[in-house]
């Protein structure tokens, strides 16, 4: 029996090496707007000629599938197998699967004793219905039978009382059982071959599209001091099928699900067209048909971050040529629920210049607004929600583009009083036997600070502009705009000017209008 015992011994190390099937772990999580990159380590040992990587989710791309290791550890080829759920019985030895049977155990120990309960109260109910033992055969006197059986009856009141607990604990597991099965009812099997000199760690990544997320600007405005702080905040959501346990997460801003190529250029001709086909036709240019993008919503979900004994709540940025890359401190657990894990990312002061704007052409009302400079770096576009003076104010959308400065809106200013006097208007025929019709047309406003601090005043006006060689505009104004053609628009007047506590200020529009009579103008009100 020695003989075959020590060639068993030497056999043994050789097949467990070939069938080496340890645990990995998710370490890393990459997310980007519309998708994560996973990062897996599983452990090595020298000699090993095959790793087998079981039970995860079948959801990752598979042409994304990387393979590296440590130094000493060579690669060879990599297979994987995707399997129902239902074949592969070590996939059920989870954390969770552990403590669901332990808590059925706990209530099927209860369940007997409850059994055993029920036995003893027959047996009493018996005993009293027996004529020998009414007769004194059995030595056992009434009052003995009644603490017997209200014994017995509280025993198995606590019993019931012992599985309602376990119920409560036990039906949100299995429905969290229930919905990782349902959302990853397939398994994938990774099997490597490989040759260890030593120990070390084999990293596996891949790229998923059910992770994503959004980013969420909150902007605080403080009027008294001039200051305007901008906060970043992200919303993270998964639903890949598996759980991220203590992991490490960054955030992306890069978008690769957006278009990342230009369409080539169309020729530009020139012909005649017949009068049959002389038809206004709008098509949308392949640009603008490429820029369509999707945003997707979800419901707020607390974010569980486990930390070290001293916490560190900094997020560390690294600002490339083309994006913005964050790291979040600690480690992260995050469901495969879908349900939206929210924190904060960064917060930056920015030095502005507080604005009361009107544009009495479209509304008696004065608005808040903020003008600072662009922030640097990458920013999506995302929900701005507008806090002013520590009061929530309103939500808007953060769209900066590629000016140098950005205006921010928060909210009305009641207590600067806007009066509209009625428009005046006078028309008439002018030329050679009234060749020429001409308009006036007269606009005036009076703005009154009802604050107790000077404010600064901006209204912006849309003046006339003709485009045609036979319409003539004249246009006067009082007082005279500090700047024309606002933000580069032609026409647009614009006054910028302080306006003290209490003090009140009246601008003027005169246009003057004329053109040929027998000419329809579009665009005159």
């Amino acid at each position: 029996m020695q003989k075959p015992l020590l060639f068993l011994t030497t056999l043994l190390p050789g097949l467990c090496l070939a069938q080496i099937a340890p645990s990995s772990k998710i370490t890393q999580v990459l997310v980007y707007p519309g998708g994560a990159t996973i990062e897996r380590v599983a452990k090595v040992v020298a000699g090993a000629k095959e790793l087998k990587l079981s039970c995860l989710p079948a959801r990752f791309d598979l042409d994304s599938l990387q393979v590296q290791a440590d130094a000493g550890i060579q690669v060879g080829d990599v297979s994987v197998q995707t399997l129902d759920r239902a074949r592969a019985p070590e996939c059920a030895g989870s954390a969770l699967d552990t403590r669901i049977r332990e808590l059925e155990d706990q209530k099927a120990m209860i369940a007997a004793d409850s059994g055993a309960q029920e036995l003893v109260l027959g047996y009493l109910k018996n005993y009293g219905s027996d004529k020998q033992n009414s007769t004194g055969t059995i030595a056992m006197t009434t009052e003995q039978l009644r603490r017997s059986g209200q014994d017995t009856l509280q025993r198995q009141h606590q019993a019931q009382r012992r599985s309602e607990e376990i119920e409560k604990q036990l039906s949100p597991l299995l429905a969290e059982r229930n919905r990782l099965i349902e959302a990853n009812p397939q398994v994938r099997i990774v099997q490597i071959r490989l040759a260890a000199q030593h120990d070390g760690e084999l990293h596996l990544s891949y790229r998923l599209s059910q992770a994503g997320w959004n980013p969420v600007y909150r902007a605080y405005l403080d009027t008294g001091k001039a200051q305007l702080r901008l906060e970043r905040h992200a919303q993270v959501a998964q639903t890949s099928g598996e759980d991220w346990s203590g992991v490490s997460l960054r955030l992306s801003t890069v978008q690769p699900n957006l278009s990342n190529r230009l369409n080539p250029p169309r020729p530009w001709t020139l012909d005649i067209r017949s009068p049959s086909l002389a038809v206004a036709y709008n098509a949308p240019s392949p640009v603008a048909m490429a820029s369509r993008s999707v945003e997707v919503t979800g419901s707020s979900r607390k974010l569980t971050i486990s930390e070290d004994s001293i916490p560190n709540f900094d997020v560390s940025v690294l600002q490339g040529e083309y994006a913005a890359e964050f790291t979040v401190p600690g480690k992260v657990n995050l469901a495969s629920d879908g349900q939206r894990a929210g924190f904060a990312l960064s917060s930056q002061p920015l030095d502005a210049q507080v604005l009361v704007r009107v544009q009495p052409q479209q509304e008696a009302q004065a608005y808040l607004l903020v003008d600072a400079a662009r922030p640097a770096g990458s920013w999506p576009s995302g929900n701005l929600q507008l806090f002013r003076d520590g009061d929530f104010v309103g939500q808007n959308q953060l769209r900066l583009s590629s000016e140098e400065r950005m205006e921010l809106f928060f909210g009305r200013d009641n207590m600067l009083r806007v009066e509209i006097e009625p428009e005046k208007r006078d028309s008439a025929n002018k030329g050679f036997i009234g060749s020429r019709a001409e308009q006036k047309i007269a606009h005036a406003y009076i703005f009154e600070n009802l604050h107790k601090t000077p404010v600064t005043l901006q209204v912006l006006e849309s003046s006339p502009v003709a485009q045609h060689e036979d319409i003539r505009v004249q246009s006067q104004f009082t007082p005279k705009p500090t700047q024309e053609a606002w933000h580069k628009q032609p026409g647009v007047m614009a006054w910028q000017l302080p306006l003290d506590a209490g003090k009140s200020l009246r601008i003027t529009a005169d246009y003057v209008i004329s053109y040929p009579k027998d000419a329809v103008v579009n665009g005159l009100r």
